[in-house]
């Protein structure tokens, strides 16, 4: 089984710090690998090459390093949602091609810190050059502007406000 720091980067087995963060502890394998270990023949007397960086220079002699992975291509940012209101005030999400998950679970793909907010507590779809904003069944509901009541799905424009739980973001299409 794979070691990882506590930063996603695999690394070898009997290390106990890692070789990107300069950190101890590790984590076991999970779905969002950064990094791994890659083995290549080991250069005779080869000295590190001119400009090397630290890192580099303290690569194993056995030929294995850590080396980052390509991310996956992701479909194409269409928006954003910027935090008004709760303790990720001015942070930023992006909104990509597709179905995007907002909620409290680390899975999700817009995560909100709040206790009012369910682990999977709505979704916006982006479909046919339009914003689609569901509720998913969550324990409190999902808002839109200044409405008192809670939406089950409505179609987002530029410059709305949704609230769920305590948190409001403001909603930007590009």
């Amino acid at each position: 089984m794979a070691k990882f720091c506590a930063n996603g980067h695999q690394i070898e087995d009997s290390w106990e710090v890692c070789p990107y963060c300069q950190r101890t502890g590790y984590q076991s394998a999970g779905p969002a690998l950064k990094t791994r270990v890659e083995s290549e023949a080991p250069r005779e007397g080869a000295a590190p090459r001119e400009g090397a960086t630290l890192r580099e220079a303290a690569a194993p002699a056995d030929g294995r390093r850590t080396v980052l992975l390509a991310d996956k291509r992701k479909p194409p940012v269409v928006g954003w949602f910027v935090v008004l209101t709760g303790e990720q005030k001015g942070e930023d999400f992006r909104i990509r091609e597709g179905q995007n998950t907002m909620g409290s679970a680390p899975d999700a793909d817009i995560v909100l810190r709040d206790t009012a907010i369910s682990g999977k507590h709505a979704s916006l779809r982006y479909k046919d050059e339009k914003f689609t904003i569901t509720d998913l069944d969550s324990s409190n509901g999902t808002f839109l502007n200044d409405r008192t009541d809670p939406i089950a799905r409505e179609e987002l424009k530029d410059n709305d406000v949704v609230r769920i739980g305590e948190v409001s973001l403001k909603f930007k299409c590009l």
